[in-house]
Order: C-alpha cells, then sequence, then structure tokens
C-alpha cells in the first residue's frame, strides 16, 4: 500500500469539513517523499503550491493535507519544474480511509477527520463539525455495483473482500441497510454477492477541451445539465471558456448537455474490484 499526500485549499477543507464533500482531484505526492515537510512553508516548495492564484501562503499558521491510499486512477505527471515525482488525480470521490491533517508552524499536526466510506462520510476526530448535511449521491464519480439487478454506489474494502453500499433513501424491503450520520442507508457484503463493480467514467469535449463529467441533473424546465471537469492540462483554453478555477490544472463548468461532444462512456474496474480478487492477488499500483 502506497500513501499519497495531497495540500487541500482553505476552501476545499472548508467543504469536507461542513457539507460532507468527498471528491478530490489534482497533483499529489507520495506520502514519504515529503515526510520532512513538517511546516506550512516546507509543504509550500514539496507540493509546488506557488501556482498562478494560488490561496496558499508559505507563512500562514497551518496547511491542511489529504492523506490517502494510492489507486490505479492516480497517473504518473512529468513535470520538469518540480523536484518532487508528481501524480495527476482526475476528478473523483475519495477512498475510504483518506484522512484530513492539519499541520501547524511549529511542526506539530492533528488529524481533523477521517473519511470512512460513501455511506459514512466524514467522521470528525478532534473538533466539533456540522457533518449531518447531505449532498446528493453521485454515480458519474466512485464505483458503483450492481445489486439485485440496480446499480448502487458503493466502495470496496478489505482487499476486495468486501463491498460497502451506499442509499441516499431507506430501502423499500432489503434488510442490512443501517442509517448513518451522513444520512444515508448503509450494508457491507461480500464481494461474491456482486455482480459487478466499477467506475463509470464518462469523457467529452467542451469548447475543444477535453472533460470529464462528475455530476448531472435536470433543471426546472426538464433541460439536463453536466457539472464537468477539466483533464486535458489546457489552462489557457480553460480561462476562455470562462470555467471556474479550483486550484493548480483543475477547472470546472456546469453546461448543458447538448454543449457536449464526443462522448465517450468507459468502465473503470481495477484488479481489486474484480469477483476473482484475493488476499494473494492485490491490485499493483504501477501508478505509485
Amino acid at each position: 500500500m502506497v500513501m499519497m499526500q495531497k495540500a487541500v485549499t482553505p476552501g476545499l477543507s472548508h467543504a469536507y469539513l461542513t457539507v460532507g464533500y468527498d471528491r478530490i482531484s489534482g497533483f499529489a505526492v507520495r506520502a514519504a517523499d515529503v515526510e520532512f515537510a513538517s511546516t506550512p512553508s516546507l509543504l509550500y516548495g514539496a507540493h509546488g503550491l506557488s501556482f498562478e492564484g494560488t490561496p496558499f501562503d508559505p507563512d500562514a499558521e497551518w496547511v491542511d493535507v489529504l492523506r490517502f491510499e494510492s489507486s490505479p486512477r492516480l497517473q504518473f505527471e512529468p513535470v520538469r519544474e518540480h523536484l518532487l515525482p508528481l501524480w495527476w488525480l482526475r476528478h473523483t470521490r475519495l477512498t475510504p480511509g483518506a484522512e484530513l491533517v492539519r499541520v501547524f508552524r511549529d511542526r506539530s499536526h492533528v488529524t481533523l477527520a477521517r473519511y470512512g466510506d460513501v455511506a459514512t462520510g466524514w467522521i470528525p476526530t478532534t473538533m466539533p463539525t456540522n457533518l449531518h448535511r447531505r449532498l446528493p449521491l453521485s454515480r458519474c464519480v466512485g464505483p458503483v455495483a450492481k445489486y439485485h439487478g440496480a446499480y448502487v454506489e458503493a466502495d470496496v474494502v478489505d482487499g476486495g473482500r468486501h463491498v460497502i453500499l451506499a442509499l441516499a433513501n431507506p430501502p423499500l424491503s432489503d434488510t442490512g441497510f443501517t442509517p448513518t450520520p451522513a444520512g444515508r442507508w448503509r450494508k457491507v457484503i461480500a464481494r461474491d454477492e456482486i455482480d459487478e463493480v466499477f467506475e463509470l467514467v464518462i469523457t467529452a469535449r467542451w469548447g475543444g477541451l477535453a472533460v470529464r463529467v462528475v455530476d448531472q441533473w435536470e433543471d426546472g424546465r426538464g433541460v439536463v445539465a453536466f457539472k464537468v471537469s477539466s483533464i486535458g492540462h489546457d489552462e489557457d483554453l480553460a480561462r476562455a471558456l470562462g470555467m471556474d478555477f479550483i486550484e493548480a490544472g483543475v477547472y470546472e463548468a456546469t453546461v448543458a448537455a447538448a454543449d457536449l461532444t464526443d462522448l465517450t462512456t468507459t468502465q473503470l474496474i481495477p484488479e481489486e474490484w474484480r469477483l476473482h480478487a484475493t488476499p494473494a492477488h492485490q491490485p499493483r499500483y504501477a501508478s505509485a
């Protein structure tokens, strides 16, 4: 298991701790490569946080970082200007066990919250937070499982041996689901009780820019809208299109479905998610 670390913008950290936001995107490094970075100033340099429009300050009292397990969704990103190896993560859902850690100027640190899973959400560890608000589930990011003929948001845990299912509403007849503080319903079952598990990846072009669809809904007029996140490293085009700047390399926008072209749908299925995965056949994270 390779642990990764990502600097978290103040806005994203606030969303994690107040509304239970459960997404991640952007650049990350191996946690072992930045063990020396024990202050905001050192983290600023180690993570390359001096990008244009940065919300980070090397003289800040603290900086939040996210620590999470590596996965096949990470892509190595060669950046000559950066001394440490960088990996790129497209907009997706957090993996179970991720931790939000606050690092202070005096070299102390504290774990603010731990992400349980898609059904449990964030679990505060050191401070009271308003984590009982419920955000909508989305099948556009993160694992989904086919269970009793229906697709359900899920997480694969225990080295591929179990699957956690999440429902937004109480099940009508299925037993075994229990409510969580996140306002969802949770059930843990063996992997062999699930027909298939995958992450749906919908990519497209918008105004010539490569994007991933990360949410979808209908407005009051019945018009389908998509939230998209940039996956092509063309910041000039992203700005020209008026996309919202999230952090280095990450731009997002809400667009009409009719404005997207070249839609492609694929299924991401890491080895660990496959039915034949066993403790002796763990996934090889070549990405890190």
